[in-house]
Formats: structure tokens, sequence, C-alpha cells
């Protein structure tokens, strides 16, 4: 839980900051990096699966809030 608050953290900064070009390398490199450690630690399975998949939601709707309010406030 706390790595997706992160996440959703680094999320949000990109998204404040960066374009979605941006996302989309850190979305690969967060699934990359999730389900190589997932693999060689645990196997692979639904529920690792499912885990990473809760990850990349934390991120990318991090990204969303944060571009959302980005442009708020350049149109307000």
């Amino acid at each position: 839980m706390l790595v997706a608050a992160m996440l959703f953290g680094v999320g949000w900064l990109i998204g404040r900051v960066f374009t979605a070009v941006i996302l989309l390398m850190t979305s690969c490199v967060i699934m990359f990096t999730a389900l190589t450690i997932f693999a060689s630690v645990y196997g692979l399975d639904l529920l690792h699966v499912l885990i990473t998949l809760g990850y990349l939601t934390a991120h990318q709707s991090g990204y969303l809030l944060g571009a959302y309010c980005n442009d708020f406030q350049e149109h307000n």
C-alpha cells in the first residue's frame, strides 16, 4: 500500500511537470521492475499480476490528477 501511495505521488509530480510520454516510460519501468521482482522471488501468479496493475493504476491516476491540477491553474 505504501508503494502505491508513493507511485501516486510520483505520478502527481510527473503530471504537474512533464507530458504523457514520460508517463509511458515510467509506467513501462514500473511494470518491468515489478514483474521481474515478483517472477524471480515469488513466482508469477494472478495475485502478483493484479498487484502490478494496482501499482500502474495508482501511478497513472496520480498523473491524471497532477495534469488536471496543472491545467486548472493555468486556465484560471
